[in-house]
C-alpha cells in the first residue's frame, strides 16, 4: 500500500522534475549491433569500441590475487595533482604495485575530467569498468581490457557515473552494472560484449537510486534512494530504500529509514540481515530481510558514515567515518557489533586511520589476513587495517599519486578470473568459504542448466 501510494505522488514530481532538468529524460537512440532496448530506454550508448586485444600488461601468474582501484584527479578542494582518469592494480598478498594506467582523455576528445568515484571488475576478472567523464556534462563509462589494460569501449551516460560492481543473479548467471548521479541503474552481460540486459529508470522507481548493492542471493539489488533538489518528498517525506527485483527488474517495495541521507548496504552471508548506514544521523539500520522491516538501529561510532562492512564473523560491522553530509574530512573507521544491535545499544570502538576522506572499503578475501583495505581519496593511498590487531598494518601509495576509491580482489589462475570481494562484499569461493566458517546454507539456489 505504501508503495502504490508513493508512486501515485511520486509520479507527477518526478515528470515536474524532468521538465525542469532536476532529471535527465533518456535521450533517443539509434539502433545499432551493439544497443538493446534497454540500454536505449536507460540512456547507455556505445561511443567508441575499440581493439583492446594486445600484450599482457602484467603476469597473473606472479600476481594471483590483485587489488584493482582507481586513480584520478581528485575533488572537493583536495586534488592529487593528476589530470586523468586511470586504474592500479596491486598485488593482495605483498601490497606491491603490479602495474597502472591512465586514459588519454585528450584522444577521447575530452576538455576535462570527472572524478572516478569507483571502480567494478566483471565477476570473471575479464573487464574493468571505470567511471569517469568529460567534466560535469558529459558522463562516461570506460570498459578496459583487464589483460591488456588497453580501453575496449566508451559508453556515453545520460548522468555522470558513480560506481560499478559484479554480481550473480539467483539463476546463477554473472553480471555486471553501474549507476550514477542522474543515471539510472544499468546492468551488463560481460560474456555478451557487455550488453545492457537489465536495470530499472527513475520514473519506475520514483525517487533517485543513489547507491546499489546486489544480495547474497542475486534475487534483489537494494539502493539508497535519495529525492532531487527542488523534487517533492510528497508521501515518503523522507527518503528510503528501494527493493528491486534483479528477474523482472521491477519495483518490489519501499523501506522507509529514519534518515535523510541513507548511503550503504552490507548484507549478512545468509542473506537475513542487511546494515543500511545512515549519513545524516550517523547510525546504522538493521533490516530484517524476511520481516521486510528496520528491526534495530545503533549509532555508528563515527560522524557521517559512508560504508559500512561487516567483518569475516558477521558480528562486527565498520563503518567508514566519511564525514557525509558533515565536515567531509573524515579519518575515523567505526565498529558496532550486530548481535547487539538495538534503540540504545553503543558502539563498541573507534579507530584513527588518518585514511583522510575514506568513503568506503573492501573486505580482503582471505580469513587468515583479516583485513580490511580502505581506499583514501584525499590521501591518496590504499590503508591496510588488520580486523584481528585493531589497527593499520599498511598505508600503500597511489602509483601515479592519484585519488583512489573502492575496488575489487580478484584471483587469478592463468587468466580465468574470479571476483572475490568489492562493494557487494565477500563473493563468489570466498563468500562460499565464509558461509562454510559460519555453518550457513547459501540462500542461492542451484544454478539453472543455462547458467
Amino acid at each position: 500500500m505504501l508503495y502504490r501510494k508513493a508512486r501515485q505522488h511520486l509520479g507527477g514530481a518526478f515528470a515536474l522534475a524532468v521538465m525542469l532538468g532536476l532529471v535527465a529524460a533518456a535521450p533517443a537512440q539509434a539502433q545499432d549491433g551493439w544497443t538493446t532496448p534497454l540500454a536505449e530506454k536507460l540512456g547507455v550508448t556505445l561511443l567508441e569500441d575499440f581493439d583492446s586485444s594486445g600484450p599482457d600488461a602484467w603476469d597473473p601468474n606472479e600476481h594471483p590475487l590483485v587489488f584493482i582501484t582507481t586513480e584520478g584527479p581528485g575533488y572537493g578542494g583536495l586534488l592529487s595533482g593528476v589530470s586523468r582518469p586511470g586504474v592500479a592494480i596491486i598485488d593482495g598478498d605483498t601490497q606491491e604495485v603490479v602495474a597502472s594506467m591512465v586514459v588519454d582523455t585528450q584522444a577521447l576528445g575530452w576538455g576535462s575530467v570527472f572524478e572516478p568515484h569507483g571502480l567494478g571488475v566483471s565477476p570473471d576478472g575479464q573487464w574493468i569498468y571505470l567511471p569517469s567523464g568529460d567534466g560535469r556534462a558529459k558522463g562516461r563509462l570506460l570498459v578496459i581490457n583487464a589483460r591488456t589494460l588497453k580501453l575496449d569501449k566508451v559508453l556515453g551516460l545520460m548522468g555522470r557515473p558513480h560506481h560499478a560492481k559484479a554480481f550473480t543473479d539467483a539463476n546463477g548467471k554473472p553480471l555486471s552494472y553501474a549507476y550514477g548521479w542522474g543515471q539510472p541503474l544499468f546492468v551488463m552481460d560481460p560474456a555478451d560484449d557487455n550488453r545492457v540486459v537489465g536495470g530499472i529508470d527513475y520514473n519506475e522507481m520514483g525517487i533517485e537510486g543513489y547507491l546499489y548493492f546486489a544480495s547474497p542471493a542475486g534475487d534483489e539489488i537494494i539502493a539508497s534512494g535519495r529525492f532531487r533538489q527542488g523534487v517533492a518528498r510528497n508521501a515518503l517525506h523522507s527518503n528510503v530504500m528501494v527493493r528491486i527485483d534483479t528477474a523482472t527488474w521491477e519495483m518490489i517495495d519501499y523501506i522507509p529509514v529514519d534518515d535523510s541521507t541513507p548511503v550503504w548496504v552490507s548484507f549478512s552471508a545468509d542473506n537475513k540481515f542487511a546494515y543500511f548506514t545512515g549519513g545524516h544521523s550517523s547510525q546504522v539500520f538493521k533490516y530484517d530481510v524476511d520481516a521486510g522491516e528496520v528491526v534495530a538501529h545503533a549509532r555508528a561510532a563515527v560522524e557521517g558514515p559512508y560504508g559500512g562492512h561487516l567483518g569475516w564473523n558477521d558480528v562486527e560491522l565498520y563503518t567508514v567515518g566519511k564525514g557525509e553530509g558533515s565536515h567531509n574530512r573524515g579519518k575515523v573507521l567505526g565498529l558496532i557489533n550486530t548481535e547487539l544491535m538495538d534503540t540504545s545499544t553503543r558502539p563498541v570502538d573507534q579507530f584513527t586511520t588518518n585514511c583522510i576522506r575514506g568513503d568506503h572499503a573492501t573486505l580482503h578475501p582471505d580469513p587468515d589476513a583479516n583485513e580490511m583495505w580502505i581506499t583514501c581519496n584525499s590521501s591518496f593511498e590504499v590503508v591496510v587495517f588488520d580486523l584481528d590487531q585493531k589497527e593499520v598494518t599498511a598505508r600503500i601509495a597511489m602509483p601515479n599519486g592519484g585519488s583512489t576509491h573502492s575496488g575489487s580482489f580478484v584471483a587469478y589462475d592463468g587468466w580465468d578470473g574470479e571476483v572475490l570481494s568489492d562493494q557487494n562484499g565477500l563473493q563468489g569461493s570466498a563468500l562460499a568459504l565464509k558461509r562454510e566458517l559460519l555453518g550457513m546454507a547459501s540462500p542461492r539456489p542451484a544454478p539453472s542448466e543455462d547458467h
